[in-house]
């Protein structure tokens, strides 16, 4: 009944640049996919419970210690403020991805680069609706700006597209050195052969004919001496 959900989900992963996606997006996508294309989508609960059953995917689920209770813990007023991070980009929640798609230096690159772009771009929405007047959270959002600016340009630099690809190339490399095209294969050395010894063949005496062998008999008897 849900399968097609399952499809539409990993039609989004494919295409899907951070590869490890919140399931709680995918499953919004997914329900916006079934009210244009009119097929039933299960409850987010339900619909994690077929991802995680799926060969076809990843699972991450995701961790609360006690620690992580008593410092925040999951009140019943946090739905504003979660819809809004979530506007932003940022989910809560498990993770999943295809099990098809490998991870590479190049694609964690990507999705570093894509993450610290996102957070920069949602503190700088944060800075414009900051409170008129307020010096002291103005001060604290701009040294929020200033350290985050500095990541990004460490990241960019660091996990930049040329330097990631370079290395998933040197790690091909490492993991299949008998493939690699500067080291010739070595020839298998051919047992050597023994001389097959063939036997001799005979000549073959020709056969007297019957009329010689009668003529010779002849000349021998004429021969003998007479008593």
């Amino acid at each position: 009944m849900f399968e097609r959900s399952l499809d539409e989900a990993e039609r989004i992963l494919a295409v899907d640049k951070d590869i490890i996606v919140p399931v709680k997006k995918v499953w919004q996508e997914v329900v916006a996919a079934g009210r244009a294309q009119d097929f039933t989508v299960a409850g987010l609960a339900d619909f994690t419970a077929m991802i995680e059953a799926d060969p076809r995917f990843e699972f991450f689920p995701a961790h609360r210690s006690v620690v992580d209770d008593i410092v925040d813990p999951e009140r019943e007023d946090v739905g504003d403020e979660q819809t809004e991070m979530e506007l932003l980009g940022f989910y809560s929640g498990d993770r999943i991805k295809l099990r098809r798609i490998q991870l590479t230096p190049d694609a964690l690159g990507e999705i570093l680069r894509t993450k610290v772009d996102r957070t920069m771009d949602a503190l700088s929405k944060v800075w414009e609706l900051r409170p008129q007047g307020d010096v002291e959270t103005e001060e604290k959002l701009l040294d929020i700006l200033a350290q985050a600016q500095s990541i990004q340009q460490e990241v960019q630099t660091t996990f930049s597209p040329e330097k990631m690809k370079s290395l998933s190339e040197s790690l091909k490399k490492i993991q299949s050195p008998k493939d690699s095209p500067g080291k010739p294969k070595a020839k298998k050395k051919a047992s050597p052969r023994r001389a097959s010894v063939q036997p001799s063949k005979k000549k073959k005496t020709p056969a007297r004919s019957p009329k010689k062998s009668r003529e010779t008999g002849r000349r021998s008897a004429s021969r003998r001496p007479r008593r």
